[in-house]
């Protein structure tokens, strides 16, 4: 930790990653700094000319308010890239929480960017403090590039990098064409099919809706709001296929028991004939 000047500090290297400074924080900081409370250094990245700052523009601005030329700062070793790389990811470690705009601000900055665009939604996620889901909202809001790789870099728990390719990720097998057996109509029949549809999508859109009002009394920002939505789609979507699964495996077993029973009953006759014959 060390004093530098405020006026060796560079601040267009496009490490401020807010959309705009909060001037009510920059005051009250000021006026606590002027009552002798000590904040924490700023961080500031060393390319061995130039000092970039990469987190603590509201410290810096509430130290230039108060007529003073230096700040404490905490100067590391690197490129103007490592430093707006930093910024990016200060999110997780500052104190003053980002808005949604924010967040997107960053997010479509690494998208674009030609190194960590490269990156996958999740590691991408896992930089700024966001989910994934809200990497992937904000990438399909932005044109597509011509030419864009599908191969992302994955880096694992270790730190260990790896490419992986995402053009089939997500992309569901299509079922074979079974032919349709047209079966004789009957009215009764296509009245109780229809009610028990009916009653179905009441039964889904008024869990919708009780899904939403809980999460919408949950003190949490609206981009939150709208990954928890997100959550809770993805996870009753994953119920239904799962109980369609778990009622085919039980047919399934039905077949087989009942096949299994019929096998039983025919080696028991079989047993039976064996034993007349060879009396």
């Amino acid at each position: 930790m060390k004093n530098i000047a405020l006026s060796s500090i560079r601040l267009d290297g496009d490490t401020q990653v807010r959309t705009s400074l909060d001037q009510q924080i920059v005051a009250q900081y000021a006026e606590h700094m002027a009552d002798g409370d000590h904040f924490p250094p700023v961080i500031v990245f060393h390319d061995g000319s130039e000092y970039w700052l990469a987190d603590g523009f509201h410290r810096y601005f509430a130290t230039k308010g108060n007529a003073q030329d230096e700040i404490e700062a905490d100067i590391k070793t690197g490129t103007l890239q490592d430093a707006q790389l930093y910024a990016y990811g200060a999110n997780s470690r500052r104190g003053l929480s980002m808005s949604d705009d924010d967040s997107r601000n960053i997010i479509t900055k690494m998208l674009q960017n030609p190194v960590w665009g490269r990156w996958t939604n999740a590691e991408i996620a896992r930089h700024v403090g966001v989910s994934k889901m809200t990497v992937g909202r904000v990438k399909s809001a932005l044109p597509a590039q011509e030419g864009e790789s599908t191969k992302k870099i994955y880096k694992n728990r270790f730190g260990k990098e790896s490419v992986i390719e995402t053009k089939h990720i997500g992309k569901k097998k299509e079922d074979p064409v079974i032919p349709k057996i047209e079966a004789p109509h009957d009215q009764e029949e296509d009245q109780l099919s229809e009610l028990t549809e009916t009653i179905s999508t009441l039964s889904s859109e008024n869990q919708l809706l009780k899904d939403k009002i809980a999460v919408g009394q949950w003190d949490a920002s609206e981009i939150e709001k709208i990954d928890i939505q997100d959550v809770v789609v993805e996870l009753r979507e994953t119920i239904r296929v799962l109980e369609i699964d778990n009622k085919a495996l039980r047919e399934s077993r039905d077949m087989y028991q009942n096949r299994n029973a019929e096998m039983i009953r025919t080696i028991s006759g079989l047993q039976a004939q064996l034993k007349k014959l060879s009396k």
